[in-house]
C-alpha cells in the first residue's frame, strides 16, 4: 500500500514519534460490514453508465478519438478520470486517520479485507479547503501505475465521452490530460500515480 505496514507511524493510541503503530487496533476499527454498499450512488452512475454504454453503432469507430470518462466534484473544482483506471466506487462510512500521514492522505479505509489509502486532492494540487465547505463522503478507487487508492469526493457525477479535440492542453496544471470548455479537468492517472509522493515507505497491496 502508499503508506507501508512496518513501523512507519506512531500508534494511535500513543503518537510518540518513535512509538510502532497498532495495526491490531486499526484492523479492528475498519472491520466494518463491507456489505453495506451504497445503493443509491450505485444505481445513479448504473444509469449514467447505461447512457454511455448506448452508443450508436455507427459511432463506434469514433471511440478512440474520445476520453471515456467518470466526471466528479471536489471542493471548486470538476474533474474526470477515464474509465479504464476505475475499479469502484463506495460511500465514505469509516475512515481511519494515520498519524503522520502527508495533509494528502486523509486516512485508510478497508476495501474488501484490504486497507486502501484515501488521497484528497486538494492538498496535493495547493487548493483551498473553505471552511464552510461541506465534507466529502464519496469515493472513486482507482489503479495506474502499480497503485490503487481511493479518491475523495463531494459528488460523482456521471460517465461521459469527451472528443479529444475539444480538451484544451492545461499548462498551469501538472498531471493533467487537459480542460473542456465546461472546465472539466481530465486528470492523467497514470502520470499522478506516478508521482513519489505517493510512494511512503512500500507499495500499496491490491485486494
Amino acid at each position: 500500500m502508499a503508506i507501508t505496514m512496518k513501523d512507519a507511524y506512531p500508534s494511535p493510541q500513543n503518537p510518540s514519534d518513535d512509538a510502532p503503530i497498532d495495526w491490531r487496533t486499526i484492523w479492528e476499527q475498519l472491520n466494518w460490514d463491507d456489505k453495506r454498499a451504497a445503493a443509491s450512488l450505485q444505481e445513479r452512475l448504473q444509469r449514467r453508465a447505461a447512457q454511455y454504454a448506448a452508443i450508436p453503432v455507427d459511432d463506434t469507430s469514433q471511440l478512440d478519438e474520445r476520453y471515456q470518462v467518470l466526471s466528479f466534484a471536489l471542493g471548486q473544482e470538476k474533474y474526470g478520470i477515464q474509465v479504464q483506471h476505475i475499479w469502484g466506487i463506495r460511500i465514505l462510512e469509516r475512515l481511519t486517520r494515520v498519524p503522520g500521514a502527508p495533509p494528502f492522505y486523509r486516512g485508510i479505509i478497508n476495501v474488501r479485507g484490504h486497507i486502501t489509502t484515501v488521497l484528497d486532492l486538494r492538498p496535493l494540487f495547493d487548493l483551498p479547503i473553505l471552511p464552510d465547505e461541506a465534507p466529502a463522503h464519496e469515493l472513486i478507487l482507482v489503479e495506474a501505475a502499480s497503485l490503487r487508492l481511493a479518491l475523495l469526493a463531494h459528488h460523482i457525477e456521471e460517465v461521459v465521452s469527451i472528443p479529444q479535440t475539444s480538451v484544451e492542453t492545461l499548462a498551469t496544471m501538472e498531471y493533467t490530460l487537459g480542460v473542456t470548455l465546461e472546465r472539466l479537468i481530465i486528470l492523467d492517472i497514470e502520470r499522478l500515480f506516478s508521482d513519489k509522493r505517493l510512494w511512503i515507505g512500500g507499495v500499496e497491496e491490491k485486494p
